[in-house]
């Protein structure tokens, strides 16, 4: 079983149901920086963690997948942050904005 974290819940709200309906997966984190999203969220998935702190779904150590639907600025960055303490990621593209992330990412 895997436990799994969503951030960006526009197009996320999509990565969480897969998630939710998938049976090797447990959805445990939702993530969105708007409030109201997330008042919204708690009603659609009373069962799951809310939040809107980002850095925290990435470090949670029952987290095994971070599924990042974020904007598109902060992909980068927080593929690094996952990566670097060994998830697994799903990012919604562009997985990056520019060269250097690329290959940062890459690396």
């Amino acid at each position: 079983m895997y436990n799994v974290g969503v951030i960006g819940m526009g197009i996320g709200e999509k990565h969480a149901l897969a998630y939710q309906s998938h049976p090797k997966c447990e959805l445990k984190t939702l993530c969105d920086f708007d409030s109201e999203k997330r008042d919204i969220l708690k009603e659609r998935f009373p069962a799951q963690q809310i939040t809107d702190n980002a850095r925290a779904v990435i470090h949670d150590d029952n987290i095994d997948i971070v599924s990042i639907a974020s904007y598109d600025n902060f992909h980068s960055s927080q593929i690094l942050q996952a990566l670097e303490i060994g998830k697994h990621v799903m990012s919604e593209k562009p997985l990056c904005l520019n060269r250097h992330e690329m290959l940062q990412i890459h690396e």
